[in-house]
């Protein structure tokens, strides 16, 4: 499968609600830091067309965009790619394109995307393995003849010289239909995390109250080849 893309878009920032918009973003936001909080159903979509066919982003940097004029990116993936789509926005979606460094996040043409029903295998090898997204990582390992798994992880983020921030989850949750919700305790300010499964992805959201300050887990992660 190809992973082509020409300029990674500098929309690093994340979207939540079901094909709904994070409360007080704006309608036509589409942004990696909200992505996996954004919406409550996820779908694979594929790029369509021949061989080479190229589908470009577009941006949301504009009360315009993605529809109005210079609003297409100089970023794209082509035909047989894979993307996340987590939401609809006047004939665009929502699209995630993962990569080495956390992949590419904007628009899309609904049109040049194949979205059939996203079907999940919630079976214990699903969840189990190393699962990473950019340098944040979790590991699942199932606990034996149950729906529990034992889910360990570590987030980081890096300011200016040395200011490192970290993140860690160590602790136990059961999985149901594709759904996994991790918790320290009940506390408002008790680190929450959700991971969905979806095909090869694991989709994580949170809190923002596991680690330091500006340290998350969301994002979407692929297994480790290591």
């Amino acid at each position: 499968m190809s992973r082509r893309i020409l300029i990674l878009l500098a929309i690093v920032t994340f979207s939540t609600a079901a094909f709904g918009q994070m409360e007080g973003n704006p309608s036509n936001w589409c942004r990696g830091g909200f992505f996996a909080s954004e919406s409550e159903n996820f779908s694979i979509g594929t790029v369509k067309g021949r061989r080479g066919t190229r589908s470009y982003f577009y941006n949301d940097d504009r009360e315009d965009c993605p529809a109005g004029r210079n609003c297409r990116a100089r970023s794209y993936v082509v035909a047989g790619d894979e993307v996340i789509v987590n939401r609809k926005f006047n004939g665009f979606a929502c699209s995630w394109f993962p990569g080495k460094n956390g992949g590419t996040v904007g628009w899309l043409r609904v049109e040049t995307l194949d979205m059939p029903e996203s079907l999940y295998d919630a079976s214990p090898a699903a969840w189990s393995g190393d699962w990473e997204y950019a340098e944040n990582s979790i590991k699942l390992q199932p606990e034996p003849n149950s729906n529990w798994l034992r889910v360990t992880g570590n987030a980081f983020w890096k300011g200016l010289g040395d200011n490192i921030h970290i993140g860690e989850l160590d602790g136990r949750a059961e999985a149901k239909n594709g759904l996994l919700k991790y918790s320290d305790g009940d506390d408002e300010y008790d680190c929450k995390v959700t991971l969905r499964l979806l095909g090869r992805y694991l989709i994580v959201s949170d809190n923002l109250k596991c680690g330091g300050v500006n340290v998350s887990f969301s994002g979407v992660y692929l297994k480790s080849k290591k």
